[in-house]
């Protein structure tokens, strides 16, 4: 074990002990890690901790996800989350350390899997904890999605990493379709910004709590809405039925420029893969996979005939 891995591991049981009284008689991973095919415990070391038949989880957020992700943000939307009933409650943390315990989950919560995208029951669930994360208390920081797609491409350029052979296409395609939602304007509210099934727990009678605030910021409601519908449906007839689930009814303009940000975000993702295959010390991981996944599936519709309609027709 490296001694940056010891140090880490020693915090996290440190704040473990503090919270259950204790030295913990179980420290351990809950879950396996992955990067493809699902982004699975990537942002953070998990440890489930255990003493006298309680237990807690602590994450410690990874150095090399620092260029996507700034942990102290991340853990004060987890603890606003907490508050709302939306997440697990943080019952203690050490934000300038990027070190936060949680209330574990345990049996009949599950982690949630692709298998739960066709629930109807849950994808209420789902939507009824990013609404209500939405109307919480404005978060500490704003973000753009296209402002950070910008800043992970010139990290690609300067450090001369390969992402997709059409990269500059689907830039190009998405400085287009900033363009026109900025000549629209937006709203701006507290966003999960995370549509991955596998960033769910679900409960008995379909409850339902969010993981990962790690992208969480204020931002254009309907960035939410296109994050879960790419990663919650297959093609644009479901995705529409799946808009209106949301919505209460069908709008065509705002169905686009929710998709807009759901093909936005297969680009972010892309482009943070990209350089983790590059630059992480996990080399073990799966990062190139994902990365070309979430390219496959912006290419199939950043490169279809009707793409620009989306922009013409967004509102």
């Amino acid at each position: 074990m490296s001694e940056q891995l010891a140090s880490r591991e020693r915090a996290a049981r440190k704040m473990a002990e503090d919270i259950l009284g204790t030295a913990p008689e179980l420290f351990s991973n809950p879950l396996t890690v992955l990067a493809s095919p699902a982004w699975r415990g990537i942002e953070g070391d998990i440890w489930r901790a255990r003493s006298v038949g309680t237990s807690v989880i602590i994450k410690n957020y990874h150095p090399d996800t620092e260029f996507y992700v700034d942990p102290e943000t991340a853990i004060h939307a987890t603890e606003q989350a907490g508050k709302l009933g939306v997440g697990p409650e943080v019952l203690k943390s050490r934000a300038e350390d990027g070190l936060a315990a949680l209330v574990d989950l345990v049996d009949p919560w599950r982690a949630g899997g692709l298998q739960d995208a066709v629930d109807a029951g849950i994808r209420s669930k789902v939507i009824e904890n990013k609404k209500a994360f939405q109307a919480g208390a404005q978060l500490c920081n704003d973000a753009s999605i296209f402002d950070e797609i910008e800043g992970l491409f010139a990290i690609v350029q300067r450090e001369n990493i390969y992402t997709h052979k059409d990269a500059h296409v689907f830039l190009d395609f998405l400085r287009d379709a900033n363009a026109k939602l900025n000549s629209l304007g937006r709203d701006r509210c507290p966003c999960h910004r995370d549509g991955n099934t596998a960033n769910l727990m679900v409960g008995q009678d379909h409850s339902i709590q969010l993981l990962d605030f790690d992208l969480a910021a204020n931002c254009d409601p309907f960035e939410d809405i296109g994050c879960y519908l790419v990663e919650f449906f297959e093609n644009d007839v479901d995705a529409r039925a799946g808009f209106e689930e949301w919505y209460g009814n069908f709008n065509e303009g705002l169905f686009q420029r929710s998709m807009i940000y759901g093909l936005a975000d297969d680009m972010r993702w892309g482009l943070i893969g990209a350089i983790m295959a590059a630059k992480s010390p996990r080399s073990h991981l799966e990062f190139s996979k994902y990365s070309a996944w979430r390219f496959i599936r912006l290419e199939m519709r950043a490169k279809s005939s009707d793409a620009n309609d989306r922009i013409r027709t967004a509102a």
